[in-house]
């Protein structure tokens, strides 16, 4: 009985495997773009092996990512297909170990193989995946979820809980899911781990538990330190109306988790100062879905484990990217990589249980048996489709950009982007040219009028940048980076 359970086990993997690969296998065929230059091509430290030892390493979040590149530069050159390549395998290693944890969980192999399957082909992905750059959010959650799995068998074996210890440890030097890591072996202690008597292990869980929880303070008080090295959207907001974007946000998320139809890297939604910070009835929704999932959470957890996980796990993994912690944008694709596993995993659920409540019914079994299979089917493969439709958008730079100006009607507000790319390569005059671009077609842009000043500014154009400042708080009297730019440069005369 266990050598069928296995057999069967291996060929949904397999299938998990061949769907995978042929979902993203047009990814591999696409270009260097936008970050990947800054992060690859031109960045002369993953180049040379012997010099980035030497000179550049240092433990530090995301250092796995800068090994990454450095190893397949040295070995297969400036050719991105292998940069690609790499992202497909990691996401793949992820479907898999998603498939095994569920197993691991829960023991319903339909389940498993379903939630696997859901967030393997996801469009949500493509960012994470198909975009080079945005490969160490999926390469952060392999380990998170390798972690996870050894937490969960760490009361059978030390070997267990020093594996957990260590995959710990690479996805804190794998990216930013490090930061909740701990919080899911707290609550999945907590809710789901069931007692055993004579559990030898209990106290050192707890030593770990204590040890990652200080590492993940650390963390997290070092990205609020370092807050104001980078371009943190949110802290534009103050006071309640902070918990306004914040909770629109999550509502936002929700959407393009459902309905993934518009692919971008930035979303106007999150850039329309004004509307973003505004009570509307996406606000007092967010509320109600709070509300109402986590009384799911505790309505659910001992009738229906695997709901009750799929709504913890896509809280906890989603904290980090809620805008609570500082992040740079306030809506991103690549941000909810780790999340959509538990969106996976309760969409399965709720299929599932359409499907049991079918094979109830006795007189149109079959009819409805056959129509449930073609919904979940049609479900799967228009997310499938639509995950190899924007894996064509990362094939180059203009289609990329044009790919994002024409899935919004705000599009054009990418060009402030392009021009940040060329800003990061060097090329201050192009970009202005691309920040003057953006205006032209919508002045009311006060993070563009920023950027465009922080340019000016660094060129020496000082009467300029302070017009552009100025422009900055004459759209929105609050945009606080303007603010404080605009004083140092009256200091300074």
């Amino acid at each position: 009985m266990n050598l069928i359970k296995f057999k069967s086990d291996w060929l949904l993997i397999a299938v998990l495997a061949v769907i995978t690969l042929g979902v993203y296998y047009n990814s591999l065929w696409g270009d260097f773009i936008i970050d990947d230059y800054s992060a690859i091509v031109i960045n002369d430290n993953v180049h040379n092996i012997k010099n980035y030892f030497s000179n550049n390493f240092s433990v530090k979040v995301g250092i796995l990512a800068d090994v990454e590149h450095l190893f397949i530069w040295s070995i297969f050159g400036a050719n991105p297909f292998y940069f690609h390549l790499f992202n497909v395998l990691v996401h793949l290693c992820c479907v898999i170990l998603f498939f095994i944890l569920c197993n691991i969980l829960f023991g319903k192999r339909e389940l498993s193989f379903l939630t696997s399957l859901i967030f393997a082909v996801h469009p949500i992905h493509t960012e994470a995946v198909s975009w080079i750059a945005g490969g160490h959010y999926a390469l952060s959650s392999l380990f998170f979820i390798a972690s996870l799995i050894f937490y969960i068998k760490s009361d059978k074996s030390l070997v267990n809980l020093s594996l957990a210890i260590i995959f710990f440890c690479l996805c804190f030097l794998a990216g930013y899911a490090a930061a909740v890591l701990p919080v899911m072996f707290l609550l999945y202690d907590i809710f789901f781990r069931e007692k055993r008597e004579g559990d030898k292990l209990a106290k050192l869980r707890i030593l770990l538990l204590c040890f990652v929880f200080l590492i993940a303070i650390i963390f997290v008080l070092r990205l609020y330190w370092e807050r104001n090295k980078f371009v943190h959207l949110i802290f534009y907001f103050r006071g309640f109306r902070f918990l306004i974007v914040a909770a629109k946000a999550f509502v936002y998320y929700l959407k393009i988790l459902y309905m993934p139809l518009q692919r971008g890297l930035y979303h106007p939604f999150a850039f329309d100062t004004f509307k973003i910070q505004k009570i509307t009835p996406a606000f007092l929704l967010a509320i109600i879905i709070f509300v109402v999932s986590i009384a799911a959470f505790f309505r659910f957890r001992k009738s229906s484990k695997p709901l009750a996980f799929g709504i913890m796990w896509f809280y906890v993994t989603y904290i980090q990217y809620s805008n609570i912690i500082p992040i740079c944008n306030i809506i991103s694709e690549r941000y909810i990589y780790l999340a959509s596993f538990g969106f996976s995993i309760i969409l399965a659920c709720l299929f599932l249980k359409i499907w049991e409540i079918i094979n109830k019914e006795v007189k149109h079994r079959y009819i409805l048996r056959a129509l449930a299979i073609a919904v979940i089917v049609l479900f799967v493969g228009s997310y499938a489709s639509l995950t190899m439709k924007r894996n064509y958008d990362y094939h180059d730079i203009m289609i990329y950009w044009q790919s994002n100006i024409n899935n919004f009607k705000e599009g054009y507000i990418v060009y402030n982007n392009l021009a940040g790319t060329f800003y990061a390569m060097g090329d201050k005059g192009n970009a202005i040219a691309y920040c003057w671009i953006t205006l032209m077609v919508d002045p009311a842009q006060p993070h563009v009028w920023y950027n465009l000043g922080k340019v000016y500014k660094e060129i020496g154009e000082l009467k300029q940048a302070e017009d552009c400042f100025i422009n900055a708080l004459i759209v929105d009297k609050n945009y606080i980076p303007a603010a404080r730019v605009l004083e140092d440069l009256k200091n300074a005369k």
